[in-house]
């Protein structure tokens, strides 16, 4: 039952993302820090989540040329140097998304063919 329910795949939208890799480097978390994620609505073409520190909503678009996010707002609440800087390379590499590629239980974020984010179901991370 495990392989099947990998083998199918998270749909893109409704399921929580959690960011695993940014820039091709894996995303480490420090005791009592919040994973960045991601939540797409596919109806409403929101998004919603974490850059790890402060909350963000946005919208985005899928279409016929790939997967685009538009304005991403967030809250300003400061946490350390590490986990801000984090947060800003995430958002940075959601404004220069222009596809992505699901694969089993991961989203791939690309910018053309470069993979800027891998993120993970949350449902793959509990399995």
């Amino acid at each position: 039952p495990a392989e099947s329910a990998a083998g199918v795949g998270a749909p893109l939208g409704g399921t929580h993302w959690i960011l695993a890799e940014l820039e091709g480097v894996a995303v480490e978390l420090g005791a009592g820090e919040n994973a960045p994620h991601l939540v797409l609505d596919g109806e409403s073409s929101r998004l919603s989540g974490s850059g790890g520190c402060n909350r963000l909503v946005g919208s985005y678009e899928v279409g016929d040329d790939g997967l685009r996010f538009g304005q991403i707002a967030s809250t300003r609440m400061a946490c350390s140097d590490a986990v801000m800087e984090r947060e800003a390379a995430f958002l940075a590499a959601l404004g220069a998304v222009t596809g992505h590629r699901l694969d089993g239980s991961s989203l791939l974020l690309l910018d053309g063919d470069r993979v800027r984010a891998r993120l993970t179901s949350a449902a793959a991370e509990i399995s």
